[in-house]
């Protein structure tokens, strides 16, 4: 089960915002289904586990469009709630070098609550919240595997527990002393990843990739850590598998467009990812 948003994502290719009274050109504006736990969930699909999203989405034809393109793949919509609101929206600026800078539109009423979340106790084996409050974090005793990715609310975490929690270098530094949890994952983009916590603590090198997009490279490593260490791998494979996975992503356009777990496999065989451990 993913946790958070269903965004509409308008991804164009831009250094930055024109002028006035300059227009720019572009060969890249497109709309994709976004937001962290969409990106998380399509994933987790992907990777070759079932996946299901609890969120709230406005009432939108572009959103419908979107819900139904999930739902095609796999997706579980059974417990998306649409209400009369707008929808969330990101406008993301694609760079030259495949580094991003979004705009969001987040309206509060489409943030899944406490309440939400513990009306699903006991129903899923795997939990992920992702870039939501920490206020709507609810540890599942019934789950196998808890964790949370809170993005932009890093800094409002406040010890709420879990059994992962994930975070890239400068929102580690926001967390303090603050950690209430089994793992820590600090992810660090081109320069790979590490793990610490329960006893362990790994380093895992980055891979040398053409970048094309970063969007949701972060969600897709939560996804294939996941998907890997709740099926009782060493975390030192759970690191590997998803240093790969995002980072066969960011060579793609869009939050979605995450690889399967058979190209996983396939570079897995060819990947010089070094994962070390003590």
């Amino acid at each position: 089960m993913s946790v958070g948003k269903l965004n509409v994502d308008i991804l164009v290719r831009a250094e930055g915002i024109p002028e006035p009274d300059r227009p720019m050109f572009t060969d890249l504006l497109k709309l994709f289904p976004g937001g962290s736990a969409t990106n998380y969930a399509l994933s987790v699909l992907r990777l070759g586990h079932s996946s299901k999203i609890l969120t709230k989405v406005g009432k939108s034809p572009i959103v419908k469009a979107l819900m139904t393109q999930l739902a095609e793949e796999g997706v579980g919509l059974d417990y998306l709630e649409e209400v009369n609101e707008e929808p969330n929206i990101t406008l993301i600026f694609l760079r030259s070098d495949g580094k991003v800078s979004m705009i969001r539109r987040t309206n509060p009423i489409l943030l899944p609550t406490a309440e939400d979340v513990s009306k699903m106790r006991g129903m899923f084996d795997v939990i992920h919240f992702a870039s939501i409050p920490p206020s709507s974090v609810i540890y599942d005793e019934g789950a196998r595997l808890v964790t949370y990715d809170p993005g932009p609310y890093a800094s409002e975490y406040g010890g709420e527990k879990v059994d992962v929690i994930f975070v890239n270098s400068e929102e580690y530094k926001r967390l303090g002393s603050r950690v209430n949890s089994k793992l820590v994952v600090v992810k660090r983009g081109a320069n790979g990843a590490a793990v610490f916590g329960d006893g362990v603590e790994c380093q895992g090198d980055g891979l040398k990739v053409n970048v094309l997009d970063t969007t949701g490279a972060g969600d897709v490593f939560d996804a294939a850590f996941n998907v890997k260490y709740s099926t009782d791998s060493e975390v030192s494979e759970a690191l590997r598998f998803a240093i790969v996975a995002s980072a066969i992503k960011v060579e793609r356009l869009g939050g979605v467009s995450s690889p399967s777990i058979h190209e996983v496999m396939e570079r897995l065989k060819k990947s010089n990812a070094k994962i070390n451990c003590r």
